[in-house]
């Protein structure tokens, strides 16, 4: 199931009331009510600590800008570290159809759009692709309550997601959302054979200045080993323009 950029990832919210009687659609409406950040405009510091089965381990640093325009979600992504990779960009754009993506390579000065099959390739070498990043399978997709559940002594709704879009590379995502606020403890993905393909684990929480919930610490498992855990290190509400987000600016 494709996830919006970085910012819905894990449908981080704000605490909402809950009913028992929620639908899967109310949950999962409500889950994408507000991006990651619990605002509509601001940016993140990122760690992107990557790890492959075979032990060999990758260090990225991110600056993450995102804003919604139009109710439509935009999120401007420049790596920062290391030196090598200083200056690469990339901006995700929703749209009414196919999301946008874009990278720029500043080694090139050349600005390039990801689409088709290579948005299932991996994403700055980690487990996540930059499908996954998307939000559009997800409100597309077709919904279904299963038996409520407890990760430890919490209770969380089970909700089971089947996309619309058969180019999908899931054939479905499990999300198991936490009932009191509607903040997901960890998300299955599950391949075109069925099985479990990865899972996505929110490992901490932490509140804004304002008291808003986000995940300040996420942990992609791949069944074939490896891990990517994102840790949000900074993270502040800022009013940005809506010019920022064009492919035309991106490397400037």
């Amino acid at each position: 199931m494709r996830l919006a950029p970085f910012m819905t990832l894990c449908f981080l919210l704000l605490s909402t009331t809950v009913s028992a009687q929620e639908s899967a659609e109310d949950i999962i409406d409500k889950a994408l009510d507000r991006n990651a950040m619990g605002f509509q405009s601001g940016m993140a510091n990122l760690e992107l600590n990557i790890e492959d089965s075979k032990g060999v381990k990758i260090e990225r640093r991110l600056e993450v800008r995102s804003r919604k325009i139009s109710e439509r979600t935009h999120t401007l992504v420049k790596l920062t570290a290391p030196k090598e990779v200083f200056g690469q960009s990339f901006l995700f754009a929703e749209g009414s159809g196919e999301n946008d993506v874009w990278m720029y390579m500043p080694a090139f000065k050349v600005t390039r759009r990801i689409e088709g099959n290579q948005k299932n390739g991996s994403f700055l070498g980690s487990h996540f692709t930059y499908a996954d990043f998307e939000s559009r399978d997800l409100k597309e997709a077709t919904h279904k309550r299963l038996e409520d559940e407890k990760i430890g002594n919490t209770p969380v709704f089970v909700i089971e997601s089947a996309p619309k879009d058969k180019t999908s590379e899931y054939s479905k995502t499990v999300s198991y959302i936490r009932q009191s606020d509607h903040i997901p403890l960890r998300i299955r993905f599950f391949g075109k054979d069925s099985k479990v393909a990865k899972t996505l684990f929110i490992e901490k929480l932490d509140k804004t200045e304002k008291g808003q919930t986000y995940a300040k610490q996420m942990t992609l498992r791949p069944e074939g080993g490896g891990h990517t855990t994102i840790i949000i290190s900074a993270l502040s509400e800022a009013e940005i323009p809506e010019s920022v987000f064009s492919k035309d600016q991106l490397g400037k």
